[in-house]
C-alpha cells in the first residue's frame, strides 16, 4: 500500500467472480480538481485493472460525505462504504451498467445496504432511482453510521434509513471502482477506460444520532 493523508492506495488481486481483478496503485490519480479512480478497458485476458482507496485508521461510528462524478462507462461498479469483514459492512454503490436503466438480472438505480451481521442471513438493502444522470455532475453520497440506525443520503436528502444489520465494530472506510465481469452485479468487464472522479471526502467520526452536552435555546 502507498500511504499519505492517512489515506492508503490498494495494491492487490481477487479472484472472486467471473473474471479475476486486480487493485493497482496505478490506476489512481490525481486529475483536474479530482482523485481519479480507474478501471482499465478490459484487453480480454487477465485481471480487470481497478482501483481503491482505504482510510489508514479504523473508527466506529462516522458521517462519511463523499462528493463524486460517476463513470459513464458501463461495466463498473463505484463503492463507497465502511468495511471491516463480509458480517461488518455498509454500502453505497454505483453500478454503471444499470444507473438509470434496468438489466434482465439487476434492477435500476442506487444500492444502499447493510451487509448481513450473520453469515446466511439476508441483509438490508435498497435500489433508490436516480433523479439525475449520475456520470454529468458531481453529487454529494452520505452516509450517517450510528448505533442505532445507518441513514443514506444523496445531496443532502435522506433516502433510505435502515435500522437492521447496522455494523457494530470499528473498521476501514472503502473508496473502490472496479469489475469482474458478473452479469447479476458490475456486468462488464469494461470495453473503455472508465474514471470515477472523486472531488472530496470528509469524514465525522465518532458520530451519533442524539445531542450531547449542553444546549442553548435562544
Amino acid at each position: 500500500m502507498h500511504s499519505a493523508n492517512g489515506i492508503s492506495i490498494s495494491n492487490y488481486p481477487i479472484s472472486s467472480g467471473p473474471i479475476p481483478r486486480t487493485f493497482t496503485p496505478n490506476n489512481v490519480a490525481l486529475g483536474s480538481g479530482s482523485l481519479d479512480m480507474k478501471v482499465s478497458a478490459y484487453s480480454g485476458s487477465g485481471s480487470v485493472l481497478s482501483s481503491e482507496i482505504v482510510t489508514n485508521d479504523i473508527f466506529k461510528y462516522a458521517s462519511v460525505r463523499t462528493v463524486l462524478k460517476s463513470s459513464g462507462v458501463p461495466g463498473v461498479v463505484e463503492g463507497n462504504f465502511f468495511y471491516l469483514n463480509d458480517n461488518q459492512e455498509i454500502d453505497w454503490e454505483i453500478l454503471t451498467s444499470t444507473t438509470l436503466q434496468s438489466s434482465a438480472q439487476v434492477p435500476a438505480g442506487i444500492w444502499a445496504s447493510n451487509q448481513a451481521l450473520v453469515p446466511g442471513q439476508p441483509s438490508t438493502h435498497a435500489t433508490i432511482p436516480f433523479t439525475f444522470d449520475p456520470s454529468q455532475g458531481y453529487h454529494e453520497y452520505r452516509i450517517d453510521w450510528a448505533a442505532d440506525a445507518t441513514t443514506f443520503y444523496i445531496d443532502g436528502v435522506q433516502k433510505a434509513r435502515f435500522t437492521t444489520n447496522v455494523a457494530t465494530q470499528a473498521g476501514h472506510w472503502i473508496w473502490n471502482s472496479w469489475s469482474n465481469g458478473d452479469p447479476f452485479w458490475s456486468n462488464g468487464p469494461p470495453k473503455a477506460n472508465s474514471i470515477t472522479h472523486i472531488r472530496s471526502i470528509e469524514i465525522y467520526k465518532g458520530y451519533t444520532s442524539t445531542r450531547s452536552g449542553t444546549i442553548c435555546n435562544i
